[in-house]
């Protein structure tokens, strides 16, 4: 019985790894959301901790509770890099949260697919779940004219919902222990392949899983990176915002973004 626990312990751990590979982009950025940002057709819409709303246009015009400001050419130039920030940041996003989903559907359909064959419910349910993570993404990021949208009222003080990792985490925790049964059958005829023989058999599943991890880390290695430049560019609305806050007396109360500003000082 140990032999078998080892081996259940090892399929859980393979099943695992991909969610906890997931790329969290405010623990990457160490940054916190003070009120609440919305994006919609163009409109850049702040509500500070105060209830003080502020809105940037499309054409960079800038509006605090209604009121039009007036403003400078170098108050004019932090509004826009502010704006253009947060707009550029909002696909990068998006496109991380896909590529987080694409590479974790892979590796775990490619693990239950090994043991328990491509066709078992349980690989049905895991396409599911991915399908279903996709669909989040769409209904969050984008309007119904496919043009992108934002609102972090519902993130609980984040940029990016961790919610999909810890969905993702609990759907796989939650599947492998309902399936015990199955697991130790599959585990059963793969040792009758081995003869019994349990080190042969978790040597295979071992290179198994190396395996699977060559194939995904040139693509994790790439969303890691993608994730490192959209910190850059959250540092980079972060430093407008604190010069807005310095020169524009009506923005004294933004203080939206809250990130340690490392990659964008030292562009």
């Amino acid at each position: 019985m140990k032999t078998i626990a080892t081996a259940l312990l090892m399929t859980s751990a393979l099943c695992a790894q991909p969610a906890l590979a997931h790329i969290e982009i405010d623990n990457q950025c160490n940054m916190q959301l003070h009120g609440s940002v919305t994006y919609d057709h163009g409109d850049l819409t702040i509500t500070t901790e105060d209830g003080e709303k502020v809105l940037i246009t499309p054409a960079h015009q800038l509006y605090v509770d209604g009121q039009v400001i007036s403003l400078n050419d170098d108050e004019q130039r932090w509004v826009t890099d502010y704006y253009t920030s947060i707009e550029s940041a909002i696909p990068m996003t998006v496109e991380i949260a896909r590529d987080g989903i694409k590479i974790a559907s892979y590796a775990v359909t490619e693990v239950f697919s090994e043991l328990l064959g491509a066709d078992h419910e349980l690989t049905d349910d895991f396409d599911e779940l991915f399908i279903d993570l996709s669909a989040q993404i769409d209904e969050r990021f984008f309007a119904a004219d496919g043009t992108y949208r934002f609102d972090s009222t519902n993130l609980n003080g984040d940029w990016a919902d961790a919610a999909w990792s810890e969905q993702l985490d609990s759907k796989i925790d939650d599947l492998v222990e309902r399936s015990m049964g199955h697991f130790l059958m599959a585990i059963g005829r793969q040792m009758l392949f081995a003869d019994g023989d349990m080190d042969d058999f978790a040597a295979r599943m071992e290179n198994f899983g190396e395996t699977i991890e060559q194939r995904v880390e040139g693509e994790a290695e790439a969303l890691e990176s993608k994730a490192d430049e959209l910190c850059t560019v959250l540092a980079k609305a972060d430093y407008a915002e604190t010069r807005m806050q310095q020169n524009i007396a009506a923005l004294k109360g933004l203080d939206l973004l809250e990130t340690d500003g490392r990659s964008a000082l030292q562009q």
